[in-house]
């Protein structure tokens, strides 16, 4: 019992952290398990037939990739593991999956932030190591809710390659930084890679990464280290195939009738502009590059030039508007712009000014007159003065902590089950019905919500999405209205 006490006591910074991410996660579980079919889940469904899974999904990824997407391989796989044609409507099976689905991407972004902690800042107490993975999952998560990414399987394909693309970052700094790389890594390394640059929505970061650590090691080693260029060579293939897909320039016709590159720059400029105001009005983002300067100081070994951090800075908001740019161009002259979007870029713009703020802190430590304040605690103390000042300001006084993300998906968590059930029950009554022409009625109060993505049927029959869900149950048409309130 006593060796128990000894191995708390040692690891309690450790255990508190993991607790506290635990707290965090456990919402987003809870209200994932309650996710519903929605939009194109139904038309994905209509595709495929349980007895003819694999052939079906191929076929499915071949039309979209000639008629409407050039990601094959995400395609693919929605086809083959879709839970509406896996599981029953009365299961939970679509929640199980989604669940899966989000614990492998939060896997992946541990793993990434505690293997660079451990190769480039050379951190090794792994309590320092947790903390930085609770401060970044905590600022993510109340950076916006991605209700088309956790909450919706069709839109879980943006999770999907950005699982793949942390794993091809997490492999490209072992490969780099690891002096007798396995040959193992390097074979992971060209299949995962290109597996994520396939959704080259996503590619730019797992992509710049690598070219990024290629060049510095070209440079440190004085010469240009051609076999380490292999997996990207893999990653930029299956980004060319992705991009050159008929489906792409089909879709493009469907919303435009000609090409237009100005207006597609310009609509990066004004995407990327809209990042960058959404994410520097978070308080929350701002503390998290304060931490992020503090590790440059106070947890890293070496020092820097200031063009570094300069030069950092510049690639982030290049990353931001590299990403933005096809973006731009598929949705250039719509006024809509779907949330999923959101989830990519603020994640990459995030990632790119974190890593600005720690090559700052190195900076800041090389400086002549940094000695006179380097004194135990003074550093500490000014950081966190700030850090409380700065959200006291912005969130307590401004009322605005029943609006983070994390604070919704909280509230949200009683009524997900009851709006799942309540739509559970529409959409078993659709399937069942002996009506071609089927009309369901469905409470008011279930028709939205916001953090769940409910199944966005309408009593307009002509809806794509009523036609989707109608194909699907064999159905004339399909239409869900709402139930007229008793008096």
């Amino acid at each position: 019992m006593s060796e128990l006490k000894k191995k708390l006591a040692g690891n309690w910074k450790f255990i508190i952290c993991v607790l506290m991410i635990g707290i965090l996660l456990l919402p987003m579980v809870y209200t994932i398990f309650f996710t519903l079919p929605s939009t194109d889940d139904f038309s994905t469904a209509y595709h495929v037939h349980k007895n003819s899974m694999f052939m079906d999904s191929v076929r499915y990824a071949n039309m979209r990739y000639t008629t409407w997407s050039g990601v094959w391989l995400y395609a693919f796989i929605r086809a083959l593991i879709h839970p509406l044609v896996l599981f029953p409507l009365e299961s939970y099976g679509i929640g199980v999956e989604m669940i899966l689905l989000f614990i492998a991407f939060m896997i992946a972004l541990f793993m990434m932030i505690a293997t660079a902690a451990t190769e480039i800042l050379g951190e090794t107490k792994r309590e320092n190591i947790a903390a930085y993975i609770l401060a970044f999952l905590f600022v993510f998560l109340n950076t916006n809710i991605y209700s088309e990414i956790y909450y919706w399987f069709v839109g879980s394909g943006y999770m999907m390659a950005m699982t793949l693309g942390l794993v091809t970052i997490t492999l490209t700094i072992l490969y780099f930084y690891r002096e007798k790389s396995s040959w193992i890594i390097k074979i992971l390394l060209c299949v995962i890679g290109a597996s994520a640059c396939n959704f080259y929505a996503e590619a730019i970061l797992p992509g710049m990464t690598y070219m990024i650590l290629w060049a510095y090691f070209s440079i440190r080693e004085k010469k240009p280290l051609w076999k380490k260029t292999i997996p990207f060579w893999f990653m930029f293939v299956s980004g060319v195939i992705a991009v050159a897909a008929p489906g792409n320039y089909a879709r493009y016709e469907s919303y435009t009738s000609e090409v237009d590159l100005i207006g597609a720059v310009v609509e990066t400029v004004k995407i990327s502009v809209r990042i960058l105001k959404h994410m520097i009005q978070q308080p929350l983002f701002i503390a998290l590059l304060v931490m992020g300067v503090y590790i440059g100081i106070r947890h890293t070994v070496r020092t820097m030039r200031g063009i570094y951090p300069l030069l950092a800075g510049c690639l982030s908001l290049a990353a931001l508007a590299i990403n933005a740019f096809p973006i731009a161009l598929g949705y250039t002259g719509v006024s809509f712009f779907p949330n999923r979007l959101y989830f990519v870029l603020d994640f990459v713009f995030m990632v790119g000014m974190i890593i600005t703020s720690i090559c700052f802190g190195m900076y800041v430590k090389g400086l002549s007159g940094y000695a006179a304040f380097a004194k135990p605690g003074h550093i500490e103390v000014a950081l966190i003065g700030f850090v409380f000042l700065l959200i006291y300001s912005t969130l307590v006084y401004g009322q605005g902590i029943s609006r983070l993300p994390w604070v919704q998906t909280v509230s949200a968590v009683r009524d997900a089950k009851e709006i799942h059930d309540a739509w559970q029950e529409c959409l078993i009554a659709i399937r069942d019905s002996e009506e071609q022409n089927v009309v369901v009625e469905v409470d008011k109060k279930y028709f939205d919500s916001p953090v769940i993505q409910t199944p966005r049927i309408t009593d307009d029959t002509e809806n794509w999405k009523n036609g989707a869900a109608a194909r699907l149950w064999g159905k004339e048409t399909v239409a869900v209205v709402e139930r007229e309130e008793e008096d």
